[in-house]
């Protein structure tokens, strides 16, 4: 309460709503399936919940599973009936970028070529909604207590896109449902158009490489490296930035509690709520499959977050598994992880996260 004017903080009303923060989920319906039963949702019920949470999804619903397209549907729709919010990840991004002809995306990202040919095979018009879902999602919301960003708040990007991409906050109405208040939060409006990205939009490159700054933020800030081999055997020379290790933390906005996905981590089951290496890097690939091949990872579970930063693409799993999905989420405002598998239901490929 604040003393002053009799007004209850904006903290203290972000705590009266409850919502589950759900990561990459990769086109894995049966892993996002059973971990929403975990929840205590209603699954085949339209996705109800006995005590009304709201599901935020974090972006990067499509490629690398089979059902990239059901995974759209179900997001498209739960958003449609108000029990859920989505912002974009860079899997989003790049189907329409590439749909819409945006510069340097005309050849298919190799993570993306079996969801682009199912597109192109698509004679029911399916994908065209979705894609049109996908094109105006945010990039960012700032909740009083919490951020939530695919990749990163990464601070020069911000500054370069916020005349184009801010969106001035409106406070919701008092009583206002979960989604109504979370959506008066959105701080980044999507950076498409129905044709291509927002004119003037900044394109020139945030750093040595070719992401522009609004790019940044749905893919993260990436650094000079050792030269390695990636997941795809390419020879790299840049990593993303593992910006929570705080010799970075400078570059960043810092000041209260995020969840993201994008950067392929684990469950927590070791302390670690955001991955301790760069993605795509060996290390971070040795890590992952010592911990899923030596049975250190349980099919389920929930954790008490510790700390201000976790990640919640448990995509580690995924790709270092033969047969097993994972999918997790942040429960919210309890601060905990929570994760689920199920049957790998396509191999994994691509390596853009």
């Amino acid at each position: 309460m604040d003393a002053a004017n009799g007004e209850v903080s904006s903290v203290a009303v972000s705590t009266a709503y409850a919502f589950d923060i759900i990561g990459d989920v990769h086109g894995e319906l049966p892993a996002l399936l059973q971990l929403g039963r975990n929840l205590g949702y209603d699954v085949d019920g339209g996705w109800t919940h006995p005590d009304n949470r709201l599901l935020v999804f974090l972006g990067d619903l499509v490629d690398r599973g089979a059902h990239s397209l059901e995974v759209g549907e179900l997001v498209r729709d739960l958003v449609a009936q108000r029990r859920a919010v989505c912002i974009m990840g860079n899997h989003e991004y790049n189907l329409v970028a590439h749909h819409l002809g945006v510069d340097g995306y005309a050849k298919p990202k190799h993570s993306n070529r079996s969801t682009l040919a199912a597109i192109a095979a698509d004679t029911e018009g399916r994908w065209q909604s979705v894609l049109a879902f996908f094109r105006d999602l945010p990039i960012g919301i700032d909740l009083p207590d919490l951020r939530i960003i695919h990749a990163c708040w990464h601070t020069q990007s911000l500054k370069r896109i916020e005349s184009h991409l801010r969106v001035t906050a409106q406070r919701a109405p008092a009583g206002a449902d979960a989604m109504t208040w979370v959506l008066s939060h959105v701080a980044l409006r999507s950076p498409f158009t129905t044709t291509g990205l927002l004119p003037g939009l900044p394109g020139e490159t945030a750093n040595d490489d070719s992401d522009a700054p609004h790019e940044v933020l749905i893919k993260g800030f990436e650094v000079a490296a050792p030269p390695f081999f990636d997941n795809d055997r390419k020879e790299r020379d840049r990593v993303r930035e593992v910006w929570w290790h705080k010799d970075a933390n400078a570059a960043y906005l810092m000041d209260k509690p995020q969840v993201f996905g994008h950067y392929w981590n684990v469950p927590p089951v070791g302390g670690h709520f955001a991955p301790p290496h760069p993605s795509g890097h060996p290390d971070l690939r040795d890590w992952s499959l010592d911990l899923v091949a030596n049975g250190k990872i349980p099919s389920s579970g929930r954790v008490a977050m510790t700390g201000d930063f976790a990640c919640v693409d448990f995509n580690g799993v995924t790709r270092a598994s033969t047969h097993l999905a994972c999918v997790g989420a942040l429960r919210w405002p309890e601060r905990e992880m929570w994760w689920a598998t199920a049957g790998k239901t396509a191999a994994s490929s691509g390596n853009d996260g």
